[in-house]
């Protein structure tokens, strides 16, 4: 048995000896990352490739299928996941929602709101004045402050101050979440009214955890209360619609800090309810009735001749995401209120329904994200001296300073 051991790792051992660091690398970056857990026990030099933060980056860079899951937030207090390439097996009729532990909090405890997700990463809004970057495969998170937005837009310290406290982001004219490439790094937009009604424009950079201020960035002319507040980051914008009837996206490029508008794809103002959604990678424009849903999906970003009309043929359906071969995959809730999952091809035929097991209730307590999986720690270069702001502000506002 010690003989076949030791023979294993002389094979191992000239097996790296025959390839130099920098292939092997590169030949890992190409392995799924549901292997490379398991890949990653095969050697020491294997681990340390793999643990290293680059690896992670570049790893999540290079995917050409990148791993998918679905994180659902119930009751505003748990959480979910659902692997998405699993609903494409052939033998799966149902697959189990697997239980997640959220990011612990110091108490008091609030509820947590799902406000979207980017390069693997999910924010998290956790009351009553803190947001959470939470990677959900490697459970990391961090905390960020934005108790002087509620500060600035509180009229006073009673009952009105509680409701802002609980409701601001709630009530923020827009909010998004994105990555600029050029400063490599995460970013949240907030933009808000001051107890003056000004508007104010916010941005937060999450590697240094700190706030700056654009005011004058926001468009004077539009009516901001006809804006979703939360938005969808594609090709290094975020992007909002409206709540009812859309003819333009309003997009904030994160780069240049400035704002624009696209026009959707159809003439009429009837388009109710519009929802934004990445598709494949694309800027996509949905919007549903009781038994049909329209998708119009941008194959050339702002290319205003590309959107493509795709209908699905079955009411109040969500589109998440397209699988490797290009079929949409969505949720609907079925009238028992178990969440079901349904993989549609283009041509609007059924291929699949699948349900999610241990995951009911009600659809208006139940939200979604779809989020890309990653190695990646969330950026946690931050100052002490930062962090030790962000936590007396925190305590000044419980004591009702």
């Amino acid at each position: 048995m010690e003989q076949s051991s030791m023979e294993k790792k002389k094979k191992l051992k000239s097996f790296n000896d025959l390839l130099p660091l920098e292939l092997i690398r590169e030949i890992l970056l190409r392995v799924s990352i549901k292997h490379l857990a398991c890949v990653r026990c095969v050697s020491k030099l294997w681990n340390t490739l793999i643990s290293d933060p680059n690896f992670a980056k570049s790893h999540l860079d290079l995917s050409l299928a990148p791993s998918l899951t679905c994180l659902f937030l119930q009751d505003n207090s748990h959480a979910y996941s659902v692997d998405l390439d699993a609903l494409l097996q052939d033998d799966n009729d149902g697959v189990d929602a697997i239980a997640l532990s959220l990011p612990s909090m110091k108490k008091p405890s609030f509820d947590f709101h799902l406000l979207g997700s980017c390069r693997g990463f999910v924010l998290l809004q956790h009351e009553p004045q803190f947001l959470i970057l939470w990677n959900p495969l490697t459970d990391s998170s961090k905390r960020i402050s934005y108790s002087h937005m509620v500060n600035a837009a509180t009229r006073d310290r009673d009952y009105d101050y509680l409701v802002k406290v609980f409701c601001f982001l709630h009530d923020a004219l827009l909010c998004g979440f994105g990555y600029d490439a050029s400063q490599d790094d995460y970013v949240v937009v907030v933009a808000y009214k001051d107890k003056d009604d000004k508007n104010h424009f916010d941005l937060c950079y999450l590697r240094s955890n700190s706030w700056i201020s654009l005011d004058a960035a926001l468009p004077k002319s539009l009516y901001w209360g006809y804006w979703k507040p939360e938005g969808l980051f594609c090709n290094g914008d975020i992007h909002w619609s409206t709540y009812e009837y859309c003819i333009d996206i309003l997009i904030f490029d994160l780069k240049e800090r400035s704002f624009s508008k696209i026009s959707v794809p159809i003439e009429t103002t009837d388009l109710y309810h519009p929802c934004l959604v990445l598709l494949g990678g694309c800027l996509a424009l949905y919007f549903y009735e009781e038994i049909t849903t329209e998708i119009w999906v941008m194959k050339e970003y702002k290319v205003q001749s590309s959107w493509t009309l795709y209908e699905i043929p079955l009411g109040f359906f969500q589109p998440l995401c397209l699988s490797a071969n290009g079929d949409i995959i969505g949720r609907c809730y079925p009238s028992d209120g178990e969440v079901g999952f349904y993989i549609y091809n283009v041509r609007g035929e059924l291929l699949k329904h699948v349900n999610v097991q241990y995951l009911y209730g009600d659809p208006n307590h139940i939200r979604s994200v779809v989020h890309v999986d990653c190695l990646m720690a969330v950026p946690s270069n931050i100052k002490q001296k930062k962090r030790k702001k962000g936590c007396q502000n925190h305590k000044e506002v419980k004591q009702g300073k």
